[in-house]
């Protein structure tokens, strides 16, 4: 017969005469719902047959669930009877559930990841990558993962990650900014940090290989490679300015902080490096006898030493700057950091403050050198290539590499691209006077 809210109310455990214990008293609401009353609580239990044995599950207490919700777990229960589960193993999953949703609201609250998360799994992956790549390649690229992989996505389980819902997404919003190159970088890299996470048991697919090979993302065409100035006159009058700018800031005490920088923007076009390699450079690279700049392995791009023959108008250049500088190892510590290098973008923001942003930036002497230099010398494509520390042969089982290769050809080289540059300035002075190119410079910046 099935309960009622008096009869509940009402119920009480049975009370033994002679020795003044209690019994508990069980009630049945009938199809296995029962209710056990003890001297504390009274409690709803549903008793059932799965795989041909008797179980009991408790639903809850009384009042907290009343006599309908008891009625209507215990429905719940022969539900997941007919679908051949057994309540009390899906009860316990579902303890589970929430007991890990609870944890990991703690951890995240705390500030912490789950060793499962995106987070997790890709800083593993950074530790594992760090002993293949050079310290400023490994500092930079994961700076770089941080900021557009793990920051977004660092709480999620890795193997819940999925394609279209978070990694589309993060891949649009790069191409959407028109960051191409940091899109392609970070594609790559999510798509290693699946694979390292599929390596270690810990997702099945790799849903950022389908967004990165299925879809097209918009990338930049050739023109918008670095800027860069290759027609003569333009060369002259920006060298004209950058002198300009080089002895006001060293006539000026307060410029005093300046001077190596304008020294870095005066020396790049002799020499046309990479920034990164110029500004990192080291007095004990120069070889004062030989005239020559000795690049260390470590520093460049492919890993190999390099040689960089130096002009005269060089040498002059850093004997002036040593003057300047030579307390440091750097050849152009940085006065505002108070210790290290400056940086590349300290030697693009000269070009800009002489109007020449979107023009030219210290990456554009490369394209110059190799530009002027087919044109108005006889010098082989392998020797100016040389000097680009280009690879000039794709086998490797032929190339050299020989940091010395072509070392004659490319001396006379240099010393004939500096004497190039000299004439262009000289032409510039001619075509407009000082004055005039000073004028020019402030006309442009304004």
């Amino acid at each position: 017969m099935a309960l009622t809210i008096k009869e509940i109310e009402a119920a009480n455990p049975k009370t033994n005469k002679k020795t003044g214990k209690q019994t508990p008293v069980k009630l049945s609401d009938g199809n296995g719902l029962m209710l056990f009353v003890t001297n504390q609580n009274k409690i709803w239990r549903a008793r059932y047959f799965y795989m041909g044995k008797e179980q009991n599950l408790t639903l809850g207490k009384y009042p907290l669930m009343g006599l309908k919700e008891a009625r209507e777990a215990n429905f719940a229960l022969r539900q997941q009877l007919d679908r051949g589960e057994n309540p009390a193993k899906a009860k316990k999953a579902k303890q589970e559930e929430q007991l890990a949703a609870f944890t990991e609201e703690r951890r995240i609250a705390r500030g912490e990841s789950h060793p499962d998360s995106f987070g997790a799994i890709a800083e593993d992956w950074l530790s594992d990558v760090k002993k293949g790549w050079k310290r400023r390649t490994y500092v930079a690229e994961a700076k770089r993962v941080r900021k557009h992989l793990i920051e977004p996505l660092r709480h999620l389980l890795i193997k819940d990650v999925k394609a279209h819902e978070h990694i589309r997404p993060l891949f649009q919003r790069l191409g959407d900014a028109g960051k191409y190159t940091t899109l392609k970088k970070i594609a790559e890299k999510t798509v290693s940090i699946f694979n390292f996470a599929i390596a270690l048991g810990k997702t099945e697919n790799n849903p950022a290989y389908a967004i990165w090979k299925g879809l097209s993302f918009t990338r930049p065409s050739k023109n918008n490679s670095f800027p860069s100035i290759t027609d003569s006159e333009e060369i002259g009058q920006l060298l004209l300015d950058i002198d300009t700018h080089a002895r006001n800031a060293t006539a000026n005490p307060k410029s005093r902080r300046s001077i190596e920088v304008c020294y870095a923007a005066k020396i790049l076009p002799y020499v046309f490096l990479r920034p990164s390699h110029l500004v990192e450079s080291r007095w004990v690279e120069i070889n004062w006898q030989t005239q020559q700049w000795n690049i260390p392995g470590e520093r460049m791009k492919n890993g190999k030493d390099f040689i960089v023959p130096l002009s005269r108008q060089v040498m002059v250049l850093l004997k002036e700057l040593e003057g300047y500088a030579g307390w440091s190892e750097y050849i152009f510590p940085s006065q505002v950091a108070g210790k290290g290098h400056i940086t590349i973008e300290a030697v693009n923001k000269v070009f800009a403050h002489l109007g020449y942003k979107g023009k030219m930036c210290g990456h554009g002497w490369r394209h110059a050198f190799v530009t002027n230099c087919k044109e108005k010398f006889q010098y082989s494509s392998n020797v100016i290539y040389k000097q680009m520390s280009h690879t000039i042969e794709k086998d490797a089982a032929k190339a050299t590499y020989d940091k010395a290769e072509f070392l004659a050809e490319r001396t006379a080289m240099m010393q004939d691209y500096a004497n190039y540059l000299d004439k262009l300035r000289a032409a510039a002075v001619t075509a407009g006077a000082p004055e005039k190119a000073s004028k020019t410079a402030i006309a442009r910046a304004t």
